[in-house]
């Protein structure tokens, strides 16, 4: 009843005002009319009734510069949208209605099919309209991944896949860059030449899905035999996608094309670097993990450094930083090592079950001939002699020189993983022992102690792994663990 009044009063009004005046196409605070409201609110027949009464007031912006056609067709209010159309202002200059705030850039953004059906029906040359930075609705749909909305667009108007925007970039660029395959694909299908389609950085697709760090799109184009020629391309610069991935610092992107046999890792830009030269050159004093993961990856993959490379800046400069950020690594392993080397040290005299009070054994443990005993001081002692040769190795590397301590690291990170391991297995051990007599207990103590291990199994092995080895055989085994970690990372 309360929207009928109001149609009945806005009907009153509109019949007793001049058009200047008039109710219909007064705005409030924010620069809206009547018609705009009732769109925003939801009023869908409101708003159908005001269009009806007074059709220019469409096409009205607010101080948002948005139109009542605008937020009609982000709403996805498709009978707003053709009844609106139905009444154009003026069909010569349409298309002015459509620039800023763009109700057809509105439909793609939501997603609405039918709304820019509705749309290119009335005017078909929309679908070459651009916006500010020179997109067409074919850039904005291959950007969203609207997979639809570009099967629409490309039936509509095909040669749209070859216009550039101000950047000089395609649509498929714009795909690329935010990782929609299935449109790259659907593209590729219309124009299958992409080596022919360059951004005004001389970037072809594979470039870009490296430089964003997009790697479905690299995965899918590795696996697209057609589409070997961008492998090795070169942009203006002399980069290639190696290039690019390790600049960003992406690991998984560098991982995947350096273990593509087809991928040149020895490739010099025109500044004569290669693609480690590159990473290692843009690596902070204290470089991200994704970074130190970017360089392993290519160090692992044998990728070398150019003999006419330009001098690395701040290479040599950053030796004195990076052995203070090491110091402080090799202080924390080294109270680490230590705490392991007290508690297994204080575990071996006080042992599970204590000791025999008897005459021919006294003073041995009572539980010696126990198979779960045998565990626990094999385990035990492990982790003690281990953990001393840890603190040891760290000792020697707080000499002060960097060699030193990427040498001790690598061998003590190990060592402390196997400590703190049979640490573990020597504390489920003990406490199995001495709950042995309650079944239920005892395997819960062994349930429980399997799958932590198991957990510090997994949390272990990436940081233990020689991942920057360039032994075939080494560098498949770390394989994992390099995946391991870069998923820790979220690179």
């Amino acid at each position: 009843m309360g929207i009928h009044r109001d149609l009945e009063v806005l009907n009153s009004q509109a019949q007793n005002k001049e058009d200047d005046n008039n109710v219909l196409r007064a705005k409030n605070g924010r620069g809206n009319t009547a018609l705009h409201e009732a769109l925003i609110n939801g009023h869908e027949s409101v708003a159908q009734y005001l269009i009806r009464e007074d059709p220019e007031v469409s096409y009205y912006r607010n101080k948002e510069n948005k139109s009542a056609l605008y937020l009609a067709a982000k709403a996805g209010s498709v009978d707003c949208v053709s009844l609106i159309l139905h009444f154009p202002p003026n069909s010569e200059h349409i298309t002015e209605h459509f620039e800023g705030k763009s109700p057809l850039f509105a439909a793609i953004k939501g997603m609405n099919t039918d709304v820019l059906e509705a749309m290119l029906n009335v005017n078909p040359t929309l679908v070459q309209l651009r916006d500010s930075k020179g997109r067409t609705p074919l850039h904005y749909t291959a950007s969203l991944g609207y997979l639809e909305g570009v099967r629409y667009l490309l039936h509509k108007y095909a040669p749209s896949i070859t216009q550039r925007d101000n950047s000089g970039s395609y649509p498929i660029h714009l795909a690329s860059i935010n990782g929609n395959v299935d449109v790259i694909r659907l593209l590729l299908q219309v124009f299958p030449y992409p080596e022919e389609l360059l951004d005004g950085d001389g970037l072809n697709i594979l470039h870009l899905a490296a430089k964003n760090g997009r790697y479905n799109v690299v995965r899918y184009i590795l696996s697209n035999l057609v589409l070997g020629e961008l492998i090795n391309m070169k942009d203006k610069n002399g980069n290639v996608r190696l290039h690019w991935a390790s600049k960003e610092g992406h690991p998984k992107i560098v991982s995947a094309l350096t273990w593509d046999k087809r991928v040149d890792i020895e490739a010099v830009n025109d500044d004569g670097m290669t693609a480690l030269d590159t990473a290692e050159y843009y690596m902070k004093s204290n470089p991200q993990f994704r970074q130190r993961l970017t360089w392993a990856a290519l160090t692992a993959a044998g990728t070398p450094r150019s003999l006419s490379r330009k001098t690395v800046g701040g290479q040599t400069s950053k030796e004195s930083s990076n052995m203070e950020n090491y110091k402080e690594r090799v202080n924390t392993l080294l109270l680490v090592s230590t705490l392991v080397a007290t508690i297994t040290f204080a575990a071996g005299f006080t042992v599970p079950g204590g000791y025999s009070s008897s005459d021919t054994d006294f003073g041995i443990a009572a539980m010696l001939r126990e198979n779960g005993f045998h565990v626990f001081v094999f385990c035990d002692t492990i982790a003690m002699f281990s953990s001393i040769v840890v603190a040891v190795v760290l000792i020697w590397a707080q000499l002060g020189d960097l060699a030193l301590a990427l040498n001790a690291l690598t061998l003590a990170v190990p060592l402390l993983g196997l400590a703190l391991t049979m640490m573990s297995v020597a504390f489920t051990a003990g406490v199995f022992l001495e709950v042995s007599k309650l079944k239920w207990l005892s395997i819960a103590v062994l349930v429980m102690g399997i799958t932590f291990l198991a957990v510090l199994f997994v949390l272990l092995l990436p940081l233990c792994t020689p991942l920057t080895s360039t032994n075939q055989i080494l560098r498949r085994l770390s394989y994992y663990s390099f995946h391991l970690l870069i998923l820790a990372t979220s690179s």
